[in-house]
Protein backbone atom coordinates (compact mmCIF):
# COMPACT_ATOMS: atom_id res chain seq x y z
CA UNK A 1 0.00 0.00 0.00
CA UNK A 2 2.94 1.68 -0.46
CA UNK A 3 4.13 1.54 -3.56
CA UNK A 4 3.37 4.98 -4.75
CA UNK A 5 5.21 7.02 -2.34
CA UNK A 6 8.37 4.88 -2.12
CA UNK A 7 8.47 4.89 -5.94
CA UNK A 8 8.23 8.80 -6.12
CA UNK A 9 10.62 9.46 -3.20
CA UNK A 10 13.25 7.40 -5.09
CA UNK A 11 13.33 3.51 -4.50
CA UNK A 12 12.87 2.93 -8.51
CA UNK A 13 15.74 1.77 -10.98
CA UNK A 14 16.21 0.44 -14.52
CA UNK A 15 18.95 -1.72 -15.38
CA UNK A 16 19.73 -2.88 -19.26
CA UNK A 17 19.74 -7.05 -19.92
CA UNK A 18 22.02 -7.68 -22.97
CA UNK A 19 22.37 -10.65 -25.23
CA UNK A 20 24.21 -11.87 -28.37
CA UNK A 21 21.60 -11.10 -30.87
CA UNK A 22 22.30 -7.32 -29.74
CA UNK A 23 25.47 -7.32 -29.48
CA UNK A 24 25.90 -8.41 -33.51
CA UNK A 25 23.75 -5.47 -34.35
CA UNK A 26 26.64 -3.27 -33.64
CA UNK A 27 24.64 -0.60 -31.99
CA UNK A 28 25.79 2.25 -30.03
CA UNK A 29 27.64 2.30 -26.81
CA UNK A 30 29.41 3.67 -24.26
CA UNK A 31 28.79 7.45 -24.11
CA UNK A 32 26.93 7.08 -27.11
CA UNK A 33 24.22 4.67 -25.29
CA UNK A 34 22.14 6.39 -22.67
CA UNK A 35 19.52 5.49 -20.13
CA UNK A 36 16.52 8.02 -19.37
CA UNK A 37 14.31 7.49 -16.76
CA UNK A 38 11.72 10.25 -17.12
CA UNK A 39 9.37 11.34 -14.18
CA UNK A 40 7.47 14.09 -12.95
CA UNK A 41 7.98 15.09 -9.31
CA UNK A 42 6.70 18.20 -6.34
CA UNK A 43 9.24 19.95 -4.75
CA UNK A 44 8.82 21.30 -1.34
CA UNK A 45 9.79 25.21 -0.21
CA UNK A 46 13.26 23.40 0.92
CA UNK A 47 13.42 21.73 -2.52
CA UNK A 48 12.88 17.82 -1.21
CA UNK A 49 10.83 15.53 -2.64
CA UNK A 50 7.13 15.67 -1.61
CA UNK A 51 4.46 13.24 -2.49
CA UNK A 52 0.32 14.16 -2.27
CA UNK A 53 -0.94 11.46 -4.03
CA UNK A 54 -4.74 11.85 -5.13
CA UNK A 55 -7.17 8.60 -5.71
CA UNK A 56 -6.76 9.34 -9.72
CA UNK A 57 -3.05 9.18 -9.63
CA UNK A 58 -0.09 11.53 -8.47
CA UNK A 59 0.87 14.54 -11.11
CA UNK A 60 3.96 15.88 -10.10
CA UNK A 61 4.73 19.88 -11.08
CA UNK A 62 8.20 19.76 -12.66
CA UNK A 63 9.85 17.26 -14.51
CA UNK A 64 12.91 15.01 -13.71
CA UNK A 65 15.21 12.87 -16.23
CA UNK A 66 17.84 10.92 -14.34
CA UNK A 67 16.69 12.29 -11.21
CA UNK A 68 18.25 16.00 -13.21
CA UNK A 69 16.05 18.85 -13.02
CA UNK A 70 16.56 20.72 -16.10
CA UNK A 71 19.20 18.47 -17.79
CA UNK A 72 21.39 18.63 -20.41
CA UNK A 73 23.48 16.61 -22.18
CA UNK A 74 26.19 17.06 -24.52
CA UNK A 75 26.18 15.30 -27.64
CA UNK A 76 28.33 14.69 -30.98
CA UNK A 77 26.66 14.65 -34.22
CA UNK A 78 26.85 10.78 -34.20
CA UNK A 79 24.37 8.30 -33.49
CA UNK A 80 22.71 7.74 -30.10
CA UNK A 81 20.84 5.30 -28.69
CA UNK A 82 18.40 6.08 -26.25
CA UNK A 83 17.12 3.40 -23.24
CA UNK A 84 13.86 4.98 -22.22
CA UNK A 85 12.03 4.12 -18.83
CA UNK A 86 8.76 6.41 -18.03
CA UNK A 87 9.76 6.33 -14.71
CA UNK A 88 6.48 8.70 -13.50
CA UNK A 89 3.58 7.47 -10.92
CA UNK A 90 1.02 7.88 -12.88
CA UNK A 91 1.85 10.54 -15.84
CA UNK A 92 1.73 9.87 -19.50
CA UNK A 93 4.08 11.26 -21.60
CA UNK A 94 4.13 12.31 -25.22
CA UNK A 95 7.90 12.54 -26.16
CA UNK A 96 8.69 14.27 -29.59
CA UNK A 97 11.96 16.66 -30.51
CA UNK A 98 11.43 20.18 -30.79
CA UNK A 99 12.92 20.50 -34.37
CA UNK A 100 10.23 18.05 -35.18
CA UNK A 101 13.54 15.23 -36.02
CA UNK A 102 11.58 11.63 -35.77
CA UNK A 103 12.79 8.97 -33.18
CA UNK A 104 13.91 5.77 -34.83
CA UNK A 105 12.29 2.68 -32.54
CA UNK A 106 14.01 0.05 -32.80
CA UNK A 107 12.78 -1.82 -29.04
CA UNK A 108 9.92 -1.91 -26.09
CA UNK A 109 9.30 -3.53 -22.81
CA UNK A 110 10.87 -6.81 -23.67
CA UNK A 111 13.29 -6.39 -26.43
CA UNK A 112 13.71 -5.20 -30.33
CA UNK A 113 10.85 -5.44 -32.77
CA UNK A 114 11.10 -6.50 -36.23
CA UNK A 115 11.69 -3.14 -38.03
CA UNK A 116 12.48 0.29 -36.89
CA UNK A 117 10.56 2.51 -37.28
CA UNK A 118 10.44 6.29 -37.67
CA UNK A 119 7.97 8.44 -35.31
CA UNK A 120 7.53 12.13 -34.76
CA UNK A 121 5.90 11.24 -31.60
CA UNK A 122 5.82 8.28 -28.77
CA UNK A 123 3.40 8.71 -26.29
CA UNK A 124 4.93 6.52 -23.08
CA UNK A 125 2.74 5.23 -19.97
CA UNK A 126 3.91 4.34 -16.40
CA UNK A 127 6.77 1.76 -17.01
CA UNK A 128 6.22 0.83 -20.56
CA UNK A 129 10.24 1.16 -22.19
CA UNK A 130 11.41 2.45 -25.63
CA UNK A 131 14.58 1.54 -27.20
CA UNK A 132 15.31 4.55 -29.49
CA UNK A 133 18.39 5.67 -32.40
CA UNK A 134 18.82 9.21 -33.27
CA UNK A 135 21.32 10.78 -35.29
CA UNK A 136 22.50 14.95 -34.51
CA UNK A 137 24.07 15.07 -37.59
CA UNK A 138 21.38 17.54 -39.22
CA UNK A 139 22.04 19.85 -36.59
CA UNK A 140 24.86 22.93 -36.59
CA UNK A 141 27.02 22.55 -33.97
CA UNK A 142 26.64 24.91 -30.81
CA UNK A 143 22.69 24.75 -31.19
CA UNK A 144 20.22 22.61 -29.46
CA UNK A 145 17.64 20.16 -29.50
CA UNK A 146 14.89 19.79 -27.20
CA UNK A 147 13.33 16.26 -26.16
CA UNK A 148 9.35 17.87 -24.81
CA UNK A 149 6.38 16.27 -23.00
CA UNK A 150 4.15 17.40 -25.42
CA UNK A 151 1.12 16.40 -23.38
CA UNK A 152 2.43 18.82 -20.51
CA UNK A 153 3.56 21.02 -22.23
CA UNK A 154 7.37 20.70 -20.49
CA UNK A 155 11.37 20.65 -21.72
CA UNK A 156 12.37 17.49 -20.56
CA UNK A 157 16.17 17.17 -22.06
CA UNK A 158 18.29 19.62 -23.25
CA UNK A 159 20.42 18.14 -26.28
CA UNK A 160 23.68 20.35 -26.87
CA UNK A 161 25.45 19.43 -30.02
CA UNK A 162 28.95 19.86 -30.40
CA UNK A 163 31.96 18.81 -32.88
CA UNK A 164 32.58 15.45 -34.08
CA UNK A 165 32.31 13.02 -36.44
CA UNK A 166 28.43 12.97 -38.45
CA UNK A 167 26.61 9.81 -38.94
CA UNK A 168 23.08 8.81 -39.88
CA UNK A 169 21.17 6.27 -38.03
CA UNK A 170 22.08 2.63 -40.13
CA UNK A 171 19.44 0.46 -41.62
CA UNK A 172 19.19 -2.22 -39.20
CA UNK A 173 18.38 -6.64 -40.01
CA UNK A 174 16.15 -6.88 -36.53
CA UNK A 175 15.43 -10.29 -35.78
CA UNK A 176 12.58 -12.15 -36.33
CA UNK A 177 9.66 -12.36 -33.41
CA UNK A 178 8.02 -15.15 -33.54
CA UNK A 179 3.86 -14.70 -33.25
CA UNK A 180 1.82 -16.42 -30.66
CA UNK A 181 -1.15 -17.79 -32.24
CA UNK A 182 -4.37 -20.75 -31.42
CA UNK A 183 -5.30 -19.71 -27.93
CA UNK A 184 -6.65 -22.51 -25.97
CA UNK A 185 -9.19 -20.09 -24.07
CA UNK A 186 -9.91 -16.72 -23.41
CA UNK A 187 -9.77 -14.48 -20.05
CA UNK A 188 -11.56 -11.00 -19.02
CA UNK A 189 -10.20 -8.37 -16.94
CA UNK A 190 -12.52 -5.59 -15.80
CA UNK A 191 -10.14 -2.45 -14.30
CA UNK A 192 -13.09 -1.46 -11.99
CA UNK A 193 -12.73 2.28 -10.39
CA UNK A 194 -9.47 2.83 -8.99
CA UNK A 195 -9.06 -0.16 -7.23
CA UNK A 196 -10.37 -3.41 -8.47
CA UNK A 197 -9.73 -5.91 -11.15
CA UNK A 198 -12.93 -7.71 -11.94
CA UNK A 199 -14.92 -6.60 -8.94
CA UNK A 200 -12.24 -7.37 -6.47
CA UNK A 201 -10.27 -5.45 -4.17
CA UNK A 202 -6.63 -6.76 -3.66
CA UNK A 203 -5.97 -9.88 -1.25
CA UNK A 204 -2.54 -11.31 -0.79
CA UNK A 205 -3.53 -14.32 0.23
CA UNK A 206 -6.02 -15.17 -2.91
CA UNK A 207 -5.22 -17.09 -5.81
CA UNK A 208 -7.85 -15.42 -8.55
CA UNK A 209 -7.05 -17.63 -10.85
CA UNK A 210 -4.72 -20.43 -12.39
CA UNK A 211 -2.83 -20.70 -15.72
CA UNK A 212 -1.58 -23.51 -17.31
CA UNK A 213 1.91 -23.79 -18.39
CA UNK A 214 3.06 -23.16 -21.63
CA UNK A 215 -0.76 -22.72 -22.59
CA UNK A 216 -1.08 -19.65 -25.09
CA UNK A 217 -4.37 -17.57 -23.95
CA UNK A 218 -5.92 -14.97 -25.11
CA UNK A 219 -6.52 -11.68 -22.44
CA UNK A 220 -8.77 -9.36 -22.73
CA UNK A 221 -8.60 -5.99 -20.66
CA UNK A 222 -11.68 -3.79 -20.62
CA UNK A 223 -12.41 -0.67 -17.97
CA UNK A 224 -15.87 0.69 -16.59
CA UNK A 225 -13.89 4.21 -16.18
CA UNK A 226 -11.60 5.87 -14.69
CA UNK A 227 -8.46 5.09 -17.22
CA UNK A 228 -5.58 5.34 -18.14
CA UNK A 229 -4.92 2.19 -16.73
CA UNK A 230 -1.62 0.92 -17.43
CA UNK A 231 -1.89 -2.60 -17.58
CA UNK A 232 1.56 -4.70 -16.52
CA UNK A 233 1.41 -8.35 -16.12
CA UNK A 234 4.51 -10.11 -14.66
CA UNK A 235 5.93 -12.87 -15.59
CA UNK A 236 5.80 -12.79 -19.33
CA UNK A 237 6.04 -11.04 -21.89
CA UNK A 238 3.03 -10.49 -23.92
CA UNK A 239 2.03 -9.56 -27.69
CA UNK A 240 -0.56 -6.70 -28.50
CA UNK A 241 -3.43 -8.41 -30.96
CA UNK A 242 -6.42 -5.10 -31.33
CA UNK A 243 -7.15 -2.05 -29.99
CA UNK A 244 -10.74 -1.49 -30.55
CA UNK A 245 -13.31 1.72 -29.11
CA UNK A 246 -11.14 4.41 -27.81
CA UNK A 247 -8.31 5.19 -29.86
CA UNK A 248 -8.63 2.24 -32.19
CA UNK A 249 -5.10 1.14 -33.06
CA UNK A 250 -2.18 -0.78 -32.11
CA UNK A 251 0.83 1.68 -31.98
CA UNK A 252 4.57 0.99 -33.67
CA UNK A 253 5.79 1.02 -29.80
CA UNK A 254 3.22 -1.80 -28.83
CA UNK A 255 4.27 -4.12 -31.50
CA UNK A 256 7.07 -7.24 -30.16
CA UNK A 257 6.90 -8.41 -27.13
CA UNK A 258 5.70 -5.87 -24.04
CA UNK A 259 4.40 -6.01 -20.61
CA UNK A 260 3.09 -3.01 -20.23
CA UNK A 261 -0.14 -1.72 -22.07
CA UNK A 262 -2.46 1.32 -21.71
CA UNK A 263 -5.91 1.11 -21.75
CA UNK A 264 -7.77 4.38 -22.19
CA UNK A 265 -11.53 4.29 -21.61
CA UNK A 266 -14.20 3.02 -23.91
CA UNK A 267 -11.04 0.72 -25.05
CA UNK A 268 -10.74 -3.02 -25.33
CA UNK A 269 -7.51 -4.01 -25.62
CA UNK A 270 -6.72 -8.09 -26.15
CA UNK A 271 -3.38 -9.60 -25.83
CA UNK A 272 -1.96 -13.18 -26.62
CA UNK A 273 -0.22 -14.42 -23.57
CA UNK A 274 2.09 -18.01 -22.98
CA UNK A 275 3.73 -18.56 -19.43
CA UNK A 276 6.76 -21.17 -20.30
CA UNK A 277 9.39 -19.52 -18.37
CA UNK A 278 8.45 -20.50 -14.65
CA UNK A 279 5.60 -21.76 -12.52
CA UNK A 280 4.53 -19.94 -9.78
CA UNK A 281 2.81 -16.97 -8.54
CA UNK A 282 2.48 -13.76 -10.55
CA UNK A 283 0.47 -10.29 -10.21
CA UNK A 284 -1.78 -8.90 -12.78
CA UNK A 285 -2.16 -5.50 -11.96
CA UNK A 286 -2.42 -1.47 -12.48
CA UNK A 287 0.74 0.63 -13.44
CA UNK A 288 -0.44 3.66 -12.38
CA UNK A 289 1.02 2.88 -9.10
CA UNK A 290 -2.20 5.24 -6.87
CA UNK A 291 -4.35 2.38 -8.27
CA UNK A 292 -2.05 -0.01 -7.61
CA UNK A 293 -1.87 1.07 -3.60
CA UNK A 294 -5.74 1.16 -3.67
CA UNK A 295 -6.16 -2.71 -4.35
CA UNK A 296 -5.99 -2.89 -8.52
CA UNK A 297 -3.87 -5.99 -8.43
CA UNK A 298 -4.79 -9.67 -8.85
CA UNK A 299 -2.78 -12.63 -7.71
CA UNK A 300 -2.13 -15.41 -10.17
CA UNK A 301 -0.86 -19.11 -10.49
CA UNK A 302 0.81 -20.57 -13.57
CA UNK A 303 0.81 -24.56 -12.51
Amino acid sequence: MLTGKQVNLGLAGAFIVRDDVETALGLPYGSHEVPLIIRDATLDRAGNLEYKPRTGGFDGQIPLVNGTRNPYLAVDPGVYRFRVLNGANARIFGLALSNGAPFTLIGNDGGLLESQVLLNRIDIAPAERLDLLLSFASVPVGQSVMLRDLRAGWDLLEFRVGAGSPANVPTLTLPTITKLTNPVTTRSFSFDGMSKINGKLYDLNRVDFQVPFGQTELWRFITNGNAPHPVHVHGASFQVLRRTGGRGTVYPWERGWKDTVLLEDQETVEILIRFDAFPGKYLIHCHKLEHEDMGMIANFEVI
